[in-house]
């Protein structure tokens, strides 16, 4: 019974009432995922993937939690950014020269791997032949203001599965797409509680970095779901 005809159902109490309105939020929440056309590209994206309060709070529990570590490049240079590795055992991979060994998962990240295993469209696992699997993996990054940053890559690692969901939290960073013929396709600044998914041919086709923005005080976590599939 809607929420509609029970207000005028005379049969229904008081507490009856109350109980199916308190229901009714969740039955009419609707996810909306929305899809970024970028020729060569498959990109699914959901601005209020977590409410501000939520994505607040995991945030700071992440900011605090999470085993941050600022490691060296092959050039001994400092990455600019933190990175805290969980996932399930044997989901080690080698990117740019460093290992990932990973950690046991945490529950704050466990929980929020299973909405964003949820959240992903099937297609993009159908529209490569492929059957949805879980993710098993997150890569952590702690950019801690605007001079932290990610310069301009692919996630094409070998190990790596063709879908990465991304999750946003904090101050606010300009991602940029560039296609292999060094063209600008994509620049906006994703938002805090935000959940952008990278698929089909991206990775092959496309770059993405994160800049440095001098102006930007306030630190930002972005928190990559990956599928690992080890070396045979």
């Amino acid at each position: 019974m809607s929420l509609a005809r029970a207000r005028h159902h005379r049969t229904l109490s008081p507490r009856t009432l109350a109980h199916l309105r308190s229901l009714a939020p969740y039955k009419m929440k609707v996810r909306a995922m929305e899809t970024i056309s970028i020729p060569g590209a498959e990109i699914h994206y959901e601005k209020n993937f977590l409410a501000a309060a939520e994505a607040t709070r995991l945030f700071n529990v992440l900011e605090a939690k999470c085993a941050w570590e600022r490691r060296k490049t092959s050039f001994q240079s400092r990455v600019p950014r933190d990175e805290a590795y969980y996932g399930d055992p044997g989901t080690n991979y080698t990117y740019s020269r460093r290992e990932y060994q990973p950690r046991a998962w945490i529950p704050e990240l466990l929980s929020l791997k299973a909405r964003v295993d949820e959240a992903t469209p099937a297609s993009a696992y159908a529209n490569l032949g492929l059957s949805k699997l879980p993710y098993n993996a997150v890569l952590c990054n702690l950019y801690r203001n605007g001079n932290d940053s990610v310069g301009w890559h692919a996630d094409a690692e070998p190990e790596m599965g063709p879908v990465i969901a991304s999750v946003c939290l904090g101050a606010e960073r300009l991602f940029r797409f560039k296609g292999l013929n060094g063209a600008l396709v994509f620049a906006e600044r994703l938002p805090h509680g935000s959940l952008f998914i990278m698929a089909g041919q991206t990775q092959k086709n496309f770059k993405h970095e994160v800049p440095k923005e001098p102006r930007v005080i306030q630190p930002r976590i972005n928190l990559t779901f990956r599928r690992i599939e080890p070396k045979p």
